[in-house]
């Protein structure tokens, strides 16, 4: 999550350099955009870095503020503080080989909801490229399989220190193969996938063949159901999910595994409104877990085990509304209505923080063409809906 957006003061100066990471120079004579993040979220400003790749906007709208600068067909943001003196953006050469894209986690969320079983795959990707560069190409670098006739949901992306973006799967000539239309920055992305399968007689058979081999590979089941699979090791317990691993690093290039039984959807854990990472992260089930499998099997915390609360919720909306929505909603309920309505005052602190933190996502995803204005109105109207429960609290 995000720190809560500050509001600019009248009258700010915002400054800073526009720095090429890859090279370690200052990127000269770039277009730098000044955007308000309030009400219909308009770029207010632009200006070119000088030669030094520094650049000076002198404000007296009312912030908050980002500023915005696009490299080689990617764009980077930063936020602005209110009574920030200086603003610094750092851009990075772009990197097309695909061969660069290393995946050292996959992690999949299985969850049965009405004849079918619901699952999340989250791929934790770390570009750790030196020098540092951004990995990208048209159409998306980062591919995906999913099962033969799985539907895909939503595609669910966390960049670098960066808010979640919804992605669209894009089909490949490879059957069942998608990409993902994001750039891959310096440091830890993760990708989320959600889709769904058969689960007649509430039993299924899967497999996984990644496009691009995971060092760690893990299931999460609901405890009440049945999990078997040649290679995988039971190697913990989370919030009424037994953890199974493949003690092999890298993975196989096929896993299979069968999973059968029912499971209501879990209920969030107590701590499911607090910020991600305040409260969940590390936290495990009452039930003992059992020993862990070696060491490299267990790939260190991914968004899910640190905010085991956020997947949860998804899978309790997806039984609710369909998973048609899964991975999106969340985000889309919080932001659409912020930029209108107040936080009534009784609301806990944690959901006024996050409904500011999505507010500045919704706003983003406006402002770089990735969210229709239909449903953009529709998200706001929901959020709207949310402020009136938290109102009637």
């Amino acid at each position: 999550m995000l720190p809560a957006v500050a509001l600019a003061q009248a009258g700010q100066n915002i400054t800073g350099q526009v720095m090429n990471a890859s090279i370690g120079k200052p990127l000269a004579h770039a277009a730098v955009t000044l955007v308000q993040l309030q009400g219909a979220m308009q770029p207010v400003a632009t200006t070119t870095t000088d030669d030094t790749g520094h650049y000076r906007f002198s404000q007296n709208a009312a912030g908050p503020f980002m500023v915005e600068a696009d490299f080689q067909k990617v764009p980077y943001f930063a936020q602005v503080t209110a009574g920030q003196s200086e603003t610094n953006l750092m851009v990075f050469n772009v990197n097309d080989d695909a061969s660069k894209v290393g995946v050292d986690a996959e992690i999949m969320v299985l969850q049965p909801d009405a004849g079918q079983l619901a699952v999340v795959n989250e791929y934790r990707i770390e570009n750790g490229l030196t020098p540092p560069a951004t990995l990208a190409r048209p159409g998306g670098i980062f591919r995906f399989r999913v099962p033969p006739g799985a539907h895909v949901d939503m595609v669910r992306v966390v960049g670098p220190n960066e808010m979640p973006l919804s992605r669209n799967a894009t089909p490949t000539s490879q059957h069942d193969v998608y990409g993902v239309d994001s750039p891959l920055r310096p440091g830890e992305t993760r990708i989320q996938v959600s889709y769904r399968v058969p689960y007649a007689g509430l039993k299924a058979a899967l497999s996984e063949t990644p496009v691009e081999k995971p060092a760690h590979f893990e299931v999460y089941v609901p405890g009440p159901m049945t999990f078997q699979g040649a290679g995988f090791t039971q190697v913990g317990a989370q919030d009424g999910y037994n953890v199974y691993g493949v003690a092999n690093t890298p993975v196989a290039t096929t896993l299979t595994f069968t999973v059968a039984g029912d499971a209501p959807m879990p209920a969030p854990p107590s701590n499911a409104g607090a910020a991600p990472g305040a409260a969940g992260a590390g936290q495990t089930s009452s039930a003992a877990a059992p020993a862990a499998a070696p060491a490299e099997a267990v790939p260190t915390p991914t968004l899910l085990e640190r905010n085991r609360w956020i997947i949860l919720a998804l899978l309790l909306l997806a039984a609710a509304a369909g998973f048609g929505i899964l991975l999106a909603r969340p985000e889309e309920t919080a932001a659409a209505g912020a930029a209108t309505a107040p936080v009534p005052a009784s609301a806990p602190a944690s959901e006024m923080s996050r409904l500011k933190d999505d507010l500045f996502l919704l706003e983003v995803q406006r402002h770089t063409g990735r969210i229709a204005d239909s449903e953009y109105d529709q998200q706001r109207a929901a959020l709207n809906r949310r402020l009136d429960q938290l109102a009637g609290r």
